[in-house]
């Protein structure tokens, strides 16, 4: 029977990480539940899954029992995080048992806690894919590329499963290998890469499958965003699953998070034919004053579509939008261009999700007809201080 004692900040850390996994829907009961066992006598591994992403992660303890106990995810957690928090050097350090009954008790001081569990044998194996065949990459670059596509995937499962994920995919540009996230929801598509040293190996498992781009659900990217501990994530590839392997600090004694996932089966579409290639009329426009403007115009837009007109004229851009139950809005803000007037409508959310992330002055607004695709992307002078290179491409909506 399970019985340790564990600071309160360590063990609401590792706890919080599960929240996002654990299901809370109640499809299956044994899925709202976490596992938590002992691994040697300093260290606990506590493990989440809802049978499409998995996480498991590590915890420092004084060990006084071995054993595994299941417990509700939602419940452990909202009692750990009521617990006082001593200001002592060691901090709150919380006392949890298993008794004869299946019983888990949780107490600091006179604060006690009893926990029904269930059956710990019942919970359900997470693979584990790990193998020598692996790269790394940096989180915080991995996360800038996420945060830059993920809010153009579809969210209809049922029609668009292979949309709800983000495509990854490994291409080679100028002799030089390049990490690139691509999503999609078949109304607009954002492209967000960058450059990588690839170390795994060339003819093997993992290179290929990234060479031919596999499809990651949204959800275990939503719990990568969510961490912030790692400086390297390892990564591991099968046919059918993703494995993230994220490095503490070296000065834990505690050294990784996993994040296990399944891959989205089906073809990803055909992304490059949407990227225009052919010659378009250019602007150069504030990014700031362009999101803002759109965003005060988009106040008064139509609540089902958010549509928008953006005008174009020499070196004026006229945005206004006009909602015939509440009324109408515009705004007028200075750019760079000199080609001919032309009237585009679009969706004032799509636009503002994809400028939100863009951290350049000014972005480069490129566009032909009113029925062909729209593309925003950072306007950088100096292409050598392209790092990360992103793309947005939009639908024009019809008049």
């Amino acid at each position: 029977m399970l019985n340790f004692k564990i600071k309160k900040l360590e063990f609401l850390n590792c706890l919080s990480i599960t929240q996002g996994v654990s299901d809370k829907k109640g499809t299956l009961p044994i899925l709202s539940n976490l596992l938590i066992e002992n691994i040697n006598q300093d260290i606990i591994k506590i493990s989440v899954t809802d049978l499409e992403v998995s996480i498991i992660t590590y915890c420092n303890a004084e060990i006084f029992e071995e054993g595994k106990v299941a417990v509700n995810s939602r419940k452990i957690y909202s009692i750990i995080k009521e617990f006082p928090e001593n200001k002592n050097k060691d901090g709150t350090v919380i006392s949890f048992t298993e008794n004869d009954s299946g019983i888990v008790i949780i107490s600091y001081k006179k604060t006690i806690f009893k926990l029904t569990t269930v059956p710990a044998i019942d919970y359900p194996t997470i693979i584990n894919i790990k193998n020598k065949d692996s790269f790394d990459i940096n989180l915080n670059v991995l996360k800038k590329l996420i945060n830059n596509v993920i809010f153009s995937t579809a969210l209809n499962e049922e029609t668009k499963r292979n949309l709800t994920g983000v495509y990854f995919v490994l291409t080679n540009l100028n002799n030089d290998n390049y990490l690139r996230l691509v999503a999609t929801d078949g109304h607009r598509l954002a492209l967000a890469q960058s450059k990588m040293s690839y170390s795994g190996e060339e003819k093997g498992t993992i290179y290929d499958l990234l060479k031919n781009g596999v499809v990651i659900p949204k959800k275990v990217l939503n719990e990568i965003l969510k961490l912030d501990k790692s400086d390297s994530i390892n990564v591991s590839i099968n046919s059918n699953n993703i494995f993230f392997n994220f490095n503490k600090n070296l000065d834990s004694l505690v050294k990784s998070t996993e994040l296990i996932s399944r891959l989205i089966e089906g073809k990803f579409p055909d992304y490059q034919a949407v990227i225009p290639k052919e010659e378009y009329k250019i602007a150069i426009i504030n990014t700031n004053n362009l999101f803002n403007a759109i965003k005060r115009v988009s106040l008064l837009a139509e609540e089902k579509s958010h549509s928008i007109e953006l005008s174009f004229s020499d070196n004026n851009l006229l945005i206004k939008t006009v909602n015939t139950s509440v009324g109408e809005a515009s705004d007028e803000i200075d750019i760079e261009y000199n080609g001919e007037p032309i009237s585009i409508k679009l969706n004032s959310r799509y636009v503002m999700d994809f400028i939100f992330n863009i951290q350049e002055e000014k972005v480069r607004v490129k566009f032909n007809t009113v029925y062909a695709p729209f593309v925003i992307e950072p306007f950088i002078d100096d292409v050598k201080d392209k790092v990360i290179g992103i793309i947005g491409v939009f639908m024009p909506m019809r008049y």
